[in-house]
């Protein structure tokens, strides 16, 4: 009875693979326009020549022909932001639970008991921090966007399309406010897609 249960899994997993695969090939797969050219779109529509290029070579491509509408451009930005907050709140919590490790451990010297305790608070402070910068920067500019402080400086990562000259300084006013860093040591990044 077990036996033929693990048959039919495997069985069933098997048959989603397959299925996976067909799908994935079948959507990604470029479009040929007749049979008699055997030309690919793909290959029609770009219009960079690359005389001399060697197979393997990799290049960076920017293509006007693709324009995302608003709201894939907004989900794409969305997730982006989701998945960089989760990755620095996985790595914050990681890194906290190193630090209660040394401070739980009867091992641990008093000196590293200290610094352990003093990391751990810095972290507690930039996690505060960064919220609240990122809280006043939706506020007041409404968009989407990541800070990350680290070592004297800060890094503000925001959606593509939503800087211009003032909301730059409005942004680099709040981060100054917040954390006392002078302008130099503030990066603005508008995020690209």
């Amino acid at each position: 009875m077990i036996l033929k249960k693990r048959q039919l899994l495997l069985a069933t997993l098997v048959i989603a693979l397959g299925a996976a695969i067909f799908i994935n090939r079948y959507y990604t797969a470029p479009q040929v326009d007749s049979a008699a050219s055997g030309e690919v779109k793909e290959q029609q529509t770009s219009k960079s020549t690359d005389k001399g290029a060697n197979l393997g070579d990799a290049r960076y491509v920017i293509s006007t022909d693709v324009v995302l509408d608003d709201a894939a451009a907004q989900a794409v930005a969305s997730e982006y932001f989701s998945s960089a907050k989760l990755r620095r709140q996985t790595a914050r919590d990681e890194a906290a639970e190193a630090l209660n490790d040394i401070i739980k451990d009867s091992d641990s010297s008093p000196e590293s008991v200290a610094k352990a305790t003093a990391a751990l608070t810095d972290i507690s402070q930039s996690i505060t921090v960064e919220c609240d910068i990122e809280n006043l920067i939706t506020a007041k500019i409404g968009c989407e966007n990541l800070v990350i402080l680290n070592g004297g400086t800060a890094e503000i990562i925001v959606e593509n399309g939503s800087l211009d000259e003032t909301k730059v300084v409005q942004i680099k006013e709040i981060v100054v406010k917040q954390t006392g860093l002078s302008g130099d040591k503030i990066t603005l990044v508008e995020m690209e897609y």
